[in-house]
C-alpha cells in the first residue's frame, strides 16, 4: 500500500478558523481590569476624560518630583484599534503630551494581532509607534496585563506586566529566526521602521 504524499493544502483543509478573541470578554470588563490593574501598580483613579457611554481611564501616579499620568480607552477586537488611535489622536490633542495613552483589549489571538499590525505595509504598528501610544492586553479572569506594543515612561509598569519583552512585539518578531531570504527582507523593513 501506498501512502499519499502529505501536502500543505491537506494541512489548510485541516485548520480551522480561530476567533478573533481568544476569550470573551465584555468592554466593562476589560475596562474593570484595566483600572485594577492601574490600581495594583500604585495608581490612583479619577473620571478625568470620560465620556458618556465610552469606556475611557484615567489614572494618576506620583514618585518623588515626578508625576505620571495615563489615559486609555477600551476597544473590543483588534478590528476596532484603528478607530481608538484615531480617539487617542484627538484626545492628545485637546490634553497634551504629558499623558500617557494607552488601548485595552482583551486577549486577542496572537496571529490576529500581529496580522493587524503588518496589515497596509504595518499601518497601525506605525500609527501606535508615531504617536507613543500603547497597547494592553488585559484578561480579566486571570487579572492580568501584558503590552504587545508601546513603552510607558513610568517604568514601573514593566514590573507588573505578565509578559516582559519590552513592549515591540513586532521589533521582536524582525529578529526571530527565519527560514531563507525572508528573515533579512523582514529585518530590513523593521529597521526601516524603527528608523522612520
Amino acid at each position: 500500500m501506498t501512502e499519499k504524499k502529505f501536502t500543505s493544502r491537506d494541512l489548510l483543509r485541516q485548520l480551522h478558523p480561530t476567533p478573533d478573541l481568544a476569550y470573551e470578554f465584555n468592554n466593562e470588563e476589560v475596562l474593570e481590569a484595566a483600572k485594577f490593574f492601574l490600581r495594583y501598580v500604585g495608581y490612583t483613579l479619577d473620571e478625568k476624560g470620560r465620556r458618556k457611554n465610552e469606556p475611557v481611564f484615567y489614572g494618576k501616579r506620583s514618585e518623588g518630583e515626578v508625576t505620571y499620568e495615563i489615559m486609555g480607552l477600551v476597544r473590543h477586537s483588534m478590528k476596532e484599534v484603528a478607530d481608538g488611535v484615531a480617539q487617542l489622536v484627538k484626545m492628545k490633542g485637546e490634553l497634551g503630551e504629558k499623558l500617557e495613552y494607552v488601548i485595552a483589549l482583551p486577549p486577542v489571538q496572537e496571529r490576529h494581532l500581529i496580522d493587524y499590525m503588518t496589515a497596509d505595509d504595518y499601518k497601525l504598528y506605525k500609527d501606535l509607534r508615531e504617536n507613543g501610544f500603547a497597547v494592553w492586553i488585559c484578561n480579566p479572569q486571570e487579572k492580568s496585563v501584558w503590552c504587545p506594543q508601546g513603552t510607558l515612561k513610568d517604568k514601573r509598569f514593566s514590573e507588573y506586566y505578565k509578559v516582559r519583552f519590552g513592549g515591540d512585539l513586532m521589533g521582536m518578531l524582525a529578529n526571530m529566526p527565519y527560514r531563507g531570504g525572508k528573515r533579512d527582507d523582514r529585518r530590513r523593513r523593521m529597521e526601516g521602521l524603527m528608523e522612520g
